[in-house]
């Protein structure tokens, strides 16, 4: 049965802590406390895994009663619903397990980049490095293919550990149908559980000052609550140059507004909701549309109710 309403909710969340009663848990989840972006509702109920094992636990057991559910990382990325998402949270944020072996670095999908980045440089281990300022998780970072400089994620995966229908296996990077802003699992109902990286052999130093470089190019983004870039870019034009040609940089919605330093930030400036920025999404993909015939694509995860 699915379940999506109240008290069926308050339901299956006593049947999760039945069937796990030592996994860490909180009632009353909030959205707006622990996204980037700051704004949203809540959920009946967060789970907080502590391993891989735990994780696919889980999710194998939520997938098998078909009780609603969604897994989040570090909360960027992500605009949730000011109506909150009628489930069960799955919060990866205290798996923090990285093993690295030769060339090789596997770390769990609540691994931070800025984590996974520094273990390698201590085992000299790099070529990572442009990955450095991204505020992701492991597991968000493989969803989406997470990139800067003209570079992205999946050229260093070797392979993702998943869980799915009750079993969990491993993907090739070949298999995960990686492309720009994009990876199979945004489509299957996979959840990531580790990832493992094939990187490169370097002097520490070396590894520390690519790193230094790539936070160093990063210092002109702006500050504040945001979830990052809220648009892909494309062929030919980088959303935040073609937003600013709109004349929306500053344009603001109640209490969010598009960055002055950069326009493919929304930031919230305090008392923002999530009507409010998606009120300003709108507008923004309306005016780009008006001067230069182009259809923004947000890459952001929705999570909730905004019926």
């Amino acid at each position: 049965m699915l379940y999506n309403r109240g008290e069926e909710v308050l339901s299956f969340g006593d049947s999760i802590l039945a069937k796990f009663p030592s996994l860490p848990h909180c009632r009353d989840f909030r959205f707006d406390g622990y996204t980037t972006l700051g704004v949203g509702g809540g959920a009946p109920l967060a789970l907080f895994p502590r391993c891989a094992e735990e994780l696919s636990a889980l999710v194998c057991f939520l997938q098998s009663e078909k009780l609603p559910h969604r897994v989040v990382g570090n909360g960027s990325n992500i605009l949730a619903a000011d109506a909150g998402f009628c489930g069960a949270i799955v919060a990866a944020s205290r798996m923090r397990g990285i093993r690295c072996q030769g060339e090789l670095a596997e770390a769990e999908c609540g691994v931070s980049v800025s984590a996974l980045l520094r273990v390698c440089a201590e085992h000299g281990l790099g070529g990572i490095g442009f990955m450095a300022g991204i505020p992701a998780a492991v597991g968000g970072a493989v969803y989406m293919n997470a990139g800067a400089q003209g570079r992205c994620i999946a050229e260093c995966i070797e392979s993702v550990r998943v869980a799915e229908g009750g079993r969990v296996f491993e993907l090739k990077a070949g298999e995960c149908c990686f492309s720009y802003k994009h990876s199979a699992f945004m489509e299957s109902g996979c959840c990531i559980l580790s990832a493992k990286f094939r990187l490169q052999k370097g002097l520490v130093q070396s590894i520390l000052s690519d790193i230094r470089a790539a936070l160093r190019r990063r210092e002109g983004l702006p500050r504040g609550k945001s979830c990052g870039c809220v648009f892909k870019n494309g062929r030919g034009y980088t959303a935040g140059e073609i937003i600013e040609r709109a004349g929306m940089k500053g344009a603001a919605c109640g209490g969010a507004f598009v960055s002055g330093a950069h326009a493919n930030f929304i930031i919230n400036g305090g008392r923002a909701s999530t009507a409010d920025c998606l009120a300003l999404i709108g507008r923004i993909r309306a005016a780009v549309a008006a001067s230069s015939r182009i259809l923004l694509q947000e890459e952001i995860c929705y999570i909730g109710d905004f019926a």
